[in-house]
Order: C-alpha cells, then sequence, then structure tokens
C-alpha cells in the first residue's frame, strides 16, 4: 500500500486517539477500517475494485500500529514531504499531539526526523514511475540466457517485472541493505540454479579472490538455451576456496579446465562454483565425442547401457557403451549409434549417492537413462545401476 495511504492513516489515527503507546487488544479496528475508507479514496477503490479485502487493511493496519515510523523509513518518500511549508505544518500537529497526550515525545521525534529524511528520495521515486517496464521485460528477454531460463521456469512476465523493479529500488539505495551493510562487490542478487559442466581454456585467475575467467568451449546443464549463450564467451567463475584453490594453482593459463557450476546469474555472465560436485581440475582439449556429446541419432532415448566407466567424479559418469537396449517408449532413431562411443551421465546425487560412491575407472556397469530434452547434451540416470561382472 502506498506511503501516502500510510501518512494519511498516522494523521487520522492519532487525531482519533489511536496513539502508539496503546494496547492492540484494545483497539476497535472494523471501526479504524471503517474511518479509514472514509479518509482514503484510494483504499476505498482497492476494496470495490477486489485488489484487497478487509482484512488485507485491518493486518495492514495492525502491522503498523506501534512500528509505523520505522516502517515509514523503509518506503518511498511520503507525498509534499519535500515541502517545507507542510512540514513545518506537519511538526506542528505533532507539537500539538504530544501536549494533548495522543502522541509521546519519543514517537513524535521519530515521525519528524523520518519525514526530514525522505526529501531526498522523493526524486529517485518519480523516476521509477517514469520507466517504461514493458520495455525493460522486452530488453531483459532479448537475452537468450535469460530467456532461457525464465521459460523454463515458468515465470510470468509481472514478476519478471516485479524483479526488474526491485532491482532499480536497490540501485536507487546506493547498495545499502536493510540493516545499512553494503552489497558486496560482485554480488550474485540475480543468480539462480545452475548446475552444469563447463569445459574450457583458462584465462585468467585470481587466487586470492578463488575467481576466474574460462574462454567456454563446451557446456552441459538441462538449459540448452544458456548452454549456447556461454559457449564461445568468456566468463567469470567465482567462489573457489579451500582444496579446490591448490588445484587451480596448478593450471596455467591457456590449459583446458574442467568444472562444476552451482549457479548463474544472467546479468553480470558470472558463475558460481558448484562445491557439491567437487569438480575443478586440467582436462583435454574439448572434443565433443570424449566428452561424451550424444549423437544426433541417439537423443531421445530411454533404456539400459552398459559399458565401461571412464571417469566418474561430480556424481556424473562417463560411460564408454559397450551394448544399448532401449525402451518401449524410447525415442531416439538409432539406439546403437552410441555404441563404441562415451556418454555421460548425470544425476547420480539422490538415490544413487552410495553406490555412486563405489564407483571407480574401469568398473562395467548397467545403467537405466533418460534423455528428457533433445536439445540438451544432459543425459539422466533414472532407477537401475548395477556393476557387471
Amino acid at each position: 500500500m502506498k506511503t501516502t495511504n500510510l501518512f494519511l492513516f498516522l494523521l487520522f489515527a492519532v487525531s482519533c486517539g489511536y496513539t502508539f503507546a496503546q494496547d492492540r487488544a484494545k483497539v476497535d479496528w472494523d471501526a479504524a477500517y471503517k474511518r479509514l475508507l472514509e479518509a482514503d479514496e484510494v483504499v476505498r477503490k482497492k476494496i470495490d475494485s477486489g485488489q484487497a479485502t478487509k482484512e488485507d487493511v485491518i493486518n495492514w493496519l495492525k502491522n503498523q500500529k506501534g512500528d509505523a515510523a520505522k516502517q515509514l523509513g523503509k518506503k518511498e518518500s511520503a507525498a509534499n514531504a519535500g515541502n517545507a511549508k507542510d512540514l513545518t505544518a506537519f511538526k506542528n500537529r505533532l507539537a500539538e499531539l504530544v501536549k494533548s497526550g495522543k502522541l509521546s515525545k519519543a514517537d513524535a521525534a521519530k515521525l519528524a526526523a523520518t519525514m526530514e529524511s525522505k526529501g531526498a528520495v522523493k526524486g529517485e521515486a518519480k523516476k521509477e514511475d517514469l520507466v517504461d517496464w514493458d520495455a525493460e521485460y522486452e530488453k531483459l528477454m532479448a537475452n537468450p540466457t535469460a530467456r532461457g531460463w525464465i521459460e523454463k521456469q515458468g515465470i510470468s512476465k509481472a514478476e519478471v517485472i516485479e524483479f526488474l523493479k526491485g532491482k532499480a529500488v536497490s540501485k536507487g539505495s546506493k547498495g545499502k541493505t536493510k540493516g545499512g551493510k553494503g552489497v558486496k562487490p560482485g554480488g550474485r542478487m540475480g543468480r539462480f540454479q545452475f548446475y552444469s559442466l563447463v569445459i574450457g581454456r583458462l584465462h585468467s585467475k585470481d587466487i586470492e579472490l578463488g575467481e576466474l575467467e574460462i574462454d567456454v568451449d563446451y557446456v552441459i546443464s538441462e538449459y540448452p538455451e544458456v548452454n549456447s549463450d556461454l559457449i564461445g564467451k568468456r566468463v567469470k567463475l567465482v567462489g573457489v576456496s579451500g582444496q579446490f584453490i591448490d588445484a587451480l594453482l596448478k593450471i596455467k593459463r591457456g590449459e583446458t579446465i574442467k568444472v562444476r557450476t552451482g549457479n548463474f546469474n544472467p546479468e553480470t555472465r558470472v558463475l558460481g562454483f558448484g562445491y557439491k560436485f567437487h569438480v575443478l581440475e586440467r582436462t583435454a582439449p574439448f572434443k565433443p565425442g570424449d566428452f561424451g556429446v550424444p549423437p544426433k541419432e541417439f537423443r531421445g532415448f530411454s533404456g539400459e547401457l552398459i559399458g565401461k566407466i571412464v571417469e566418474a567424479v561430480g556424481y556424473e559418469v562417463l560411460l564408454e557403451v559397450k551394448e544399448s537396449n532401449p525402451a518401449d517408449g524410447s525415442q531416439a532413431k538409432d539406439a546403437a549409434s552410441i555404441v563404441g562411443k562415451r556418454i555421460r551421465i548425470a544425476g547420480f546425487f539422490n538415490q544413487h549417492s552410495d553406490a555412486f560412491s563405489d564407483l571407480s575407472e574401469g568398473d562395467e556397469i548397467r545403467v537405466s537413462v533418460t534423455h528428457r530434452d533433445t536439445k540438451s547434451d544432459s543425459i539422466d540416470v533414472t532407477d537401475k545401476l548395477e556393476t557387471v561382472e
């Protein structure tokens, strides 16, 4: 609800004797609700249009009571707060209420200080009101990475616009958080969960900060649009520490690196290191076949594979396939096209986590898999995982 409504209610409430020192249990909230409707046309319209209910308004009133000055400090500037004449009149009214015993000196001082501090925010609030949020939404959706994630998550246009508005307010607050502390440089406010395997050449590294830049050659994740947007680009990865710093020290610039990620911010194009997967290592230069990229004819496969483990790390298995047995619902055009080749299988961190920990390079296994999204290179394990003697 707009700050103007809150301001009107404060003046109305204190003038009617609903002081901040009152006990909530003694307040007639139905009466307060009716008086607010009479005093504020905006609230009345929200009720009439169905945008708010009586219960919503009463709950809002209860939340404001006893904490109004604090709430004012969190919201946008009140109407006419920057006007010296109105501010003087407001202070005079507070003085009258203090004199009559309807308002404590402490609460009056808080209200006066809050109103004075709001003038600087007024211009910023007006700037936000002038933003064409539809245009900002279209601009964001023009980014294939952002569009891919938004569509994958089923996020509505209204939700995206609310997010954009929130970022605009955050920028206007000059990096201050609720607690008054600055936002750390490189903060990943717009990040989302992004479990992926990124392969590329190390461009630069900062051991002290635990950051590196990668010229991306290949990405495996369940977000094909994000993958294609990252490939061929230089991206930053942050959050490396502990034993993985030691691994990073051994990798030279220009060498190919393989790393698992946990999140991604499409706005800043920053990847976050995925600790749970324990993968940051030097690897051979990228070749699709070596890294288990599924052939076109094999995409859409569901069924069982038998093969030898080339690599088992980060809850993934790189399997050299000896036998392919498609299930009845398999969509692969040629299930046998994977025989003699490598395929990367992910998803061993749930029901198969214990069995995965016992797997080693060279083991022969039988595993059931499915390729849900033919546009993605990610193939997932399903219910079966067993070693073959």
